[in-house]
């Protein structure tokens, strides 16, 4: 009966609204690369004029994971300090049940949304699902992308990240640190993620290469904790891993990652890499904070804000019904240079890294991407064949 009421709504709001949301209807992938929402305005632009402020919310497992999340929370407090003169932004917290969250979306649905955000691949069902039924409302799925050549959802804007580029230069950055004279003559690197989704193994797929181009000897090991929140098994494998000789590990695990970097810090001369925001800033102040040589950044913050930016100036040019990528050209993935990488790895090495970088940006060094390659190519790569 719930579900009928929200359909009945949903049609009727449909009949009784004169104008909508702006609709770009399309299907395939676009460039990240925000323009300036220059062009004329249309029945959209002159809803912008006539309704004081769109309702933006962002839905979240929860904001205070210091990796993903806290991202994309932070990107909507930029929306919401740097234009709020077009919108009210709201965050809702649903909590680690998923099977909570079809209704939390439906509650933010019925509560006068005019955006909502969804962040994370585990949350992409409710994101084919909903969003038909309430067709003047716009979706935005953000680090996932749906098929729209099968689906018809117009209203709903996929945004994916070239993660692997930034996985890159965090290999890069290991392979420095594990084949410098150090105490430890082992040449073996780490990698934990929180499964092998799509999103965690295009990170695994350029770490591997980033750290093969350095240095080809270097063995790189993986384990998966199965989730992304359980810090105590995250860290049980990290320890895992630096029993075998591994002196740096990457962590692609959201919260659960947290466990990774305190084996790293209880372990002396070992080092963890962060993912998704600058971990060494967000740890700034614990005894976490020295043991995180980088992160392996994707910027949620940057790509939600210029999205809402665009928007904001033009409706019409946000293409939904599609894909829209960005990456290291949109400041929307790369690493954190500063002092404690520089301590970690030496200048020369982070001269190094910042060449493969610039090597990245012009096509010279193209990295593999996971969503195209069969599981036993991604085991080759990660393997050096």
């Amino acid at each position: 009966m719930k579900k009928n009421l929200r359909k009945i709504t949903a049609m009727l709001s449909a009949l009784l609204l004169t104008v909508s949301l702006a609709s770009c209807s399309g299907s395939g992938s676009g460039s990240g690369t925000v323009s300036d929402g220059s062009g004329s305005g249309s029945q959209t632009g002159s809803q912008t004029q006539t309704k004081e402020k769109l309702k933006l919310v962002l839905t979240v497992t929860r904001i205070n994971d210091m990796s993903f999340f806290q991202s994309a929370y932070d990107g909507s407090q930029r929306i919401k300090s740097e234009l709020s003169d077009y919108y009210d932004v709201e965050v809702v917290e649903m909590g680690n049940d998923s099977t909570a969250w079809e209704s939390a979306i439906y509650d933010v649905c019925e509560s006068g949304a005019d955006i909502v955000v969804g962040v994370s691949f585990r949350t992409v069902e409710n994101f084919k699902k909903i969003p038909p039924e309430y067709p003047n409302i716009k979706f935005i799925l953000m680090d996932e992308a749906v098929d729209f050549s099968t689906l018809d959802l117009p209203n709903l804007l996929c945004v994916t990240f070239k993660s692997n580029e930034s996985g890159f230069l965090a290999g890069a950055v290991a392979g420095c640190y594990t084949s410098m004279d150090k105490a430890n003559p082992e040449k073996l690197v780490g990698f934990v993620g929180g499964s092998e989704a799509v999103t965690v193994t295009n990170f695994l797929v350029g770490y591997a290469e980033g750290v093969h181009y350095v240095d080809p000897d270097v063995n790189v090991l993986t384990a998966y904790v199965g989730d992304y929140v359980d810090t105590a098994k995250a860290k049980d494998l990290a320890n895992a891993q630096i029993a075998e000789g591994v002196d740096i590990i990457f962590q692609v695990a959201g919260g659960a990652g947290n466990g990774v970097i305190e084996a790293a810090s209880e372990s002396e001369g070992t080092l963890a890499i962060g993912v998704d925001s600058d971990q060494y800033q967000v740890m700034a102040g614990t005894s976490l904070q020295d043991c995180i040589s980088t992160s392996s950044l994707k910027r949620v913050d940057n790509a939600l804000f210029k999205i809402a930016e665009q928007y904001a100036k033009n409706p019409d040019s946000v293409p939904f019904g599609s894909v829209v990528t960005f990456g290291l050209e949109d400041d929307a993935v790369g690493i954190v240079y500063n002092d404690n990488l520089t301590a970690c790895i030496g200048e020369e090495n982070v001269a190094k890294v910042k060449e493969l970088e610039e090597k990245i940006r012009s096509g010279e060094i193209v990295v593999s991407e996971s969503a195209v390659l069969t599981a036993d190519q991604i085991a080759d790569i990660v393997a050096g064949k």
